[in-house]
């Protein structure tokens, strides 16, 4: 992809945090994505957000099981930020409605 491209991509993935509308995964709507692209595509998003005042508050590893890389068809862990508007005290409720899909967990 071209940085326009990466840009563009960034742009839809903001316009659905803003407007909590879904998008088709990028996987499936941008030609020749690659794992460069999707990483670029992601910092794009943190540096508009820093920009904006967000703050980086730490950094998230996903996928770092074998079992978890076979369910996805990826090779690899994958990696993110954390910003400041991501935390939530333990007293408080969390706005589900922040969210795209959120999930309810289940005490055991």
């Amino acid at each position: 992809m071209d940085v326009g491209a990466q840009a563009k991509a960034a742009d839809l993935l903001s316009s659905a945090y803003q407007t909590r509308v879904p998008v088709e995964p990028l996987a499936d709507t941008c030609d020749g994505l690659t794992l460069a692209d999707a990483y670029e595509i992601q910092l794009l998003q943190i540096r508009r957000r820093v920009a904006a005042g967000a703050r980086i508050k730490g950094h998230k590893v996903g996928l770092t099981s074998a079992a978890m890389q076979r369910q996805m068809g990826v090779d690899q862990p994958d990696y993110g930020h954390l910003l400041d508007d991501m935390f939530w005290l333990e007293h408080q409720p969390i706005p589900v409605s922040r969210f795209l899909q959120p999930r309810q967990t289940v005490p055991e």
